[in-house]
């Protein structure tokens, strides 16, 4: 039989070969994350190498879960935070309208008042230590009202603003006191910084810290400091 001569065979019409198979294009884009994921993966980042597995997201999102059944989910967790942090300004209510910014602003105005008479105080003047210690401190308090005022300073540092304000304008009355025809009677700056002492009283007598503290103690547990840096929750200190 005489050797048949065969041609390569072509793919039939509507078959398939390799060139037909679609490949992933390399440049689809990605799928953004909500800001929910984020907050996931950026919890995840923080956790040790050993942690990053399924079943470390599997335990975090039962951690979640039982946040919201036992009462202290996440969005719970930041009506009470921001409630707790409005407080600095509104006030809690066992203080009947006093609030911890009112106080201060009262404290920054009567130092204000004080060191403008000693400027003007035979004796004193802008040239004495008292004064500019006393000014500087007056400083450092307003920025660290401002400071609180926008989320980057705490309670902590406002306190020792207000313990080195304190200490400065006592020091500086006390200079004006010794220069005084009268130390007991020295009108309208004896006013003020009986004000200024007045405010102080106050800020040590507010139910403040005691409110803050039940904050803290109700929201330190588990799952609910889990929960904290998910929903924006940060730590409140008490004035002191």
């Amino acid at each position: 039989m005489a050797n048949a001569d065969f041609e390569p065979k072509k793919a039939a019409s509507g078959g398939f070969d390799a060139s037909s198979y679609r490949t992933v294009e390399q440049d689809a884009p990605s799928r953004s994350l909500t800001p929910f994921q984020k907050k996931l993966a950026g919890l995840e980042k923080a956790l040790p190498g050993a942690l990053r597995t399924r079943a470390a997201a599997l335990l975090l999102a039962l951690v979640i879960v039982a946040g919201a059944a036992v009462g202290v989910g996440g969005f719970k967790l930041r009506s009470r935070y921001n409630e707790a942090r409005s407080w600095y300004t509104v006030g809690v209510a066992a203080d009947n309208g006093y609030t911890l910014s009112d106080e201060l602003n009262e404290r920054a105005y009567t130092a204000a008042n004080v060191i403008t008479t000693a400027l003007n105080t035979p004796g004193l003047g802008a040239d004495s230590a008292a004064v500019t210690a006393a000014q500087q401190a007056l400083d450092a308090f307003e920025d660290c009202q401002e400071r609180v005022a926008q989320g980057t300073a705490g309670m902590g540092e406002m306190y020792d603003a207000d313990e080195a304000l304190d200490s400065a304008i006592n020091l500086l009355y006390g200079e004006m006191q010794a220069l005084a025809d009268d130390p007991l009677n020295m009108g309208a700056v004896q006013t003020q910084y009986g004000r200024f002492n007045s405010a102080g009283t106050v800020l040590g007598s507010l139910h403040y810290n005691e409110a803050i503290t039940a904050y803290q103690n109700d929201t330190d547990g588990f799952p609910a400091s889990l929960l904290k840096g998910l929903f924006g929750v940060k730590e409140l200190e008490v004035f002191g």
